[in-house]
């Protein structure tokens, strides 16, 4: 699933979010996909490399105890990727945004306020606090189960009491998220009303992809620093619980990854 889902990532993109979200013509598609195979054949060739060498690492860590920094290092180093990975998508990004309309705006529109609603829902942020709570839980049960297998009750009742620790404050999440929709849009009227020359476009997309990766908020950057360094503390505290049985099930997985991703490297579109 891994393998195909990534070797048919851009008509994947394609019918989950740029068509909902934009409902483009035939041309724009064209270009389009185009775009997004040229940037996945860029990753394949110049991140998937460090992927295999980031799970390589991971398995080495994961059969002994694992210190908050040791994660800590882990994340930092996929989050690494991002820059020069969102880098790919500027000028596709201009290309795509200087060909919509006012009407293809509106769908953009309709659909970000679809998936706010959606957002809150996944989050339960309308209901209360313990419901919250459960989400939280449960997506961390969840996450952990896929590498290790079956928690303990033991484990099970630390994740939650890791969750109730996280300071995940889910309306601060989703105002950041309303603010990084809100500049997108003002961005792509003011391409579709101004019509800026490719360069000017680029330079726009440029700059509200750096204030997704690095939020304008100093507030908001603080929470999501602390916020990293708990969820490093938590995941290391989890792991040092886990069974010898459960450690090698986490390897094994790893090891999956690990040989989908080489396999990737080595795939040669038809």
């Amino acid at each position: 699933m891994v393998v195909s889902g990534y070797n048919n990532a851009p008509n994947l993109f394609m019918f989950l979010w740029l068509n909902p979200h934009l409902d483009l013509n035939a041309a724009q598609e064209k270009q389009a996909l185009a775009d997004l195979q040229q940037v996945l054949e860029w990753h394949r060739r110049e991140q998937m490399p460090m992927f295999a060498k980031w799970l390589s690492q991971a398995q080495q860590l994961a059969p002994n105890d694992v210190s908050a920094d040791q994660v800590c290092a882990l994340i930092d180093e996929a989050a690494d990727s991002l820059e020069p990975l969102l880098t790919q998508f500027e000028e596709p990004t201009a290309r795509l945004g200087l060909s919509l309309t006012p009407k293809q705006l509106q769908v953009l529109r309709k659909k970000y306020t679809e998936d706010l609603k959606d957002y809150r829902k996944e989050w339960k942020l309308d209901s209360s606090k313990q419901a919250q709570l459960e989400v939280q839980t449960d997506k961390g049960q969840s996450n952990a189960e896929r590498f290790y297998g079956r928690l303990s009750p033991v484990q099970q009742q630390l994740l939650r009491q890791l969750a109730q620790n996280s300071g995940f404050e889910g309306e601060r999440s989703y105002a950041e998220r309303l603010r990084v929709q809100q500049y997108n849009l003002a961005m792509h009227e003011r391409m579709v009303q101004n019509h800026p020359a490719p360069e000017e476009a680029r330079a726009m997309v440029h700059d509200w992809l750096q204030s997704v990766l690095h939020t304008p908020d100093p507030a908001y950057e603080a929470y999501l620093k602390k916020r990293k360094r708990t969820n490093c503390e938590a995941s290391a505290q989890l792991h040092n619980t886990t069974t010898a049985e459960q450690r090698a099930r986490a390897v094994k997985v790893l090891k999956g990854y690990e040989d989908d991703v080489r396999r990737l490297m080595r795939y040669k579109p038809s």
